[in-house]
């Protein structure tokens, strides 16, 4: 039985590691105001149009 419960703890398990990495790296950049550009660079749109970084994936639409 613990071999097909295996597979189900994968979700959480990723979960878990998402919300840590969340909490040590990206909350302090928002809660900061971003100093490190990190939410920056990660954004892909903005008001609603690709940001220029991104502007390449337009051809894919």
């Amino acid at each position: 039985m613990a071999v097909d419960n295996l597979p189900c703890e994968l979700p959480r398990d990723a979960s878990i590691d998402f919300g840590n990495e969340f909490i040590e790296k990206i909350l302090p950049e928002i809660l900061n105001g971003d100093k490190n550009k990190i939410i920056e660079n990660a954004t892909i749109t903005e008001k609603g149009k690709l940001k220029d970084k991104y502007l390449y994936m337009s051809c894919m639409l």
